[in-house]
């Protein structure tokens, strides 16, 4: 490997191991709820999304989250899979005049905090507040990364 481009490589490197370890996730293919039991270590989780959908006009996607230890509500909280994402990665983006998609992966800007190690329930609701009248929704999976 030529001498310049080793600091590129591990700015790389560790840029990827910033992203975290996927723990588990929650496919969604339509609006609704679900559960999904992960075993996560103490310390910050992070909720990235994992989308392909399309759609005309306005839209506001959103997915409230909800984690539990022990029978405990320890966080919740709404997270926007089409707002502001920190980190992408295999991501396709369009804007044509006013017909959008997305496609990818993306870190979101919600979190969470868990207190102690072991296993946690992630309640999470997907739903569409703002729905255009053409939407296509192939995939809109929350993806829980520690």
């Amino acid at each position: 490997m030529a001498p310049n481009l080793r600091p590129l490589l591990v700015v790389s490197l560790l840029a990827f191991a910033a992203c975290g370890k996927e723990k588990g996730r929650v496919p969604f293919t339509a609006e609704g709820t679900a559960t999904t039991t992960v075993t996560l270590e103490a310390g910050d989780v992070a909720f990235w999304t994992d989308l392909d959908l399309k759609w005309e006009g306005d839209a506001v996607i959103r997915y409230d989250v909800e984690v539990e230890q022990g029978g405990k509500v320890i966080g919740s909280g709404a997270c926007n899979p089409l707002g502001h994402l920190g980190v992408k990665t295999g991501w396709a983006e369009t804007n044509l005049a006013g017909s959008h998609t997305r496609s990818g992966n993306g870190k979101m800007d919600c979190r969470a905090v868990v207190p102690a190690a072991g296993s946690t329930n992630v309640k999470v609701t997907l739903s569409v507040p703002t729905k255009p009248g053409v939407f296509t929704l192939k995939k809109a999976d929350l993806v829980i990364k520690q």
